[in-house]
């Protein structure tokens, strides 16, 4: 029995204390202060709290308007009673012009106006016009000593009185206008004049002088 207390044995007793103690202390920081032995995570955040990601656009230009069209040259204008055709009244603007303006200085005769206008009238019209009319060649030859510039310049074009009423193929027009005459010695003068024409309108759409009423 005297073995039994030996220093030997007090001391596996005092070790054996020692480890209890220790693993008593180590038990409460664990449970007081959980942290010190395990790291510290967030918990993951549910997914329907995450953003997604946008998804790429398709950015494309917009697609080019189609130009509106405009209509066909073959289609007919419509008729008012009391109003000139636009297309028919440029047509005898531009043939008016082109038809009473002269150069002495540069053409050859009265006729080169008439072969210019010819471009704004039918064929059979086209014809008549490189004829000189009445106009004589000796008062061409006093123009072109005078070296004489004629220039028109259209007023008005309108419905004359009395006239038919146009239609999608014909119209009868009144063309006033106004000449400015120069030569090389002297001033300007101006003169004041009107031509009536019967415009036609040619199958493809276009409106040509077929006729000059005045002329």
């Amino acid at each position: 029995m005297s073995a039994s207390h030996s220093p030997s044995n007090w001391k596996v007793f005092a070790l054996f204390g020692a480890a209890v103690l220790l693993a008593v202390t180590g038990t409460l920081l664990l449970v007081l202060d959980p942290g010190r032995t395990a790291p510290r995570t967030d918990p993951p955040a549910s997914s329907a709290e995450q953003p997604k990601p946008a998804a790429p656009q398709d950015v494309r230009p917009p697609a080019p308007t189609p130009p509106a069209q405009s209509p066909a040259a073959a289609e007919p204008e419509p008729a008012t009673p009391d109003r000139v055709p636009p297309k028919a009244a440029e047509t005898a603007r531009r043939f008016v012009i082109v038809w009473g303006s002269h150069d002495a200085r540069r053409d050859s005769s009265f006729s080169a106006a008439g072969r210019r206008a010819a471009v704004y009238a039918t064929d059979e019209l086209a014809r008549q016009l490189s004829d000189p009319g009445q106009r004589s060649a000796r008062l061409w030859q006093q123009w072109v000593t005078d070296q004489t510039r004629v220039t028109c310049a259209v007023d008005r074009v309108a419905i004359p009185d009395g006239a038919p009423p146009p239609t999608v193929t014909r119209a009868y027009v009144r063309v006033l206008f106004t000449c400015t005459s120069r030569t090389a010695d002297q001033q300007p003068t101006r003169s004041h004049d009107q031509l009536a024409l019967e415009m036609h309108r040619l199958p493809a759409g276009m409106w040509r002088v077929g006729a000059l009423i005045d002329a």
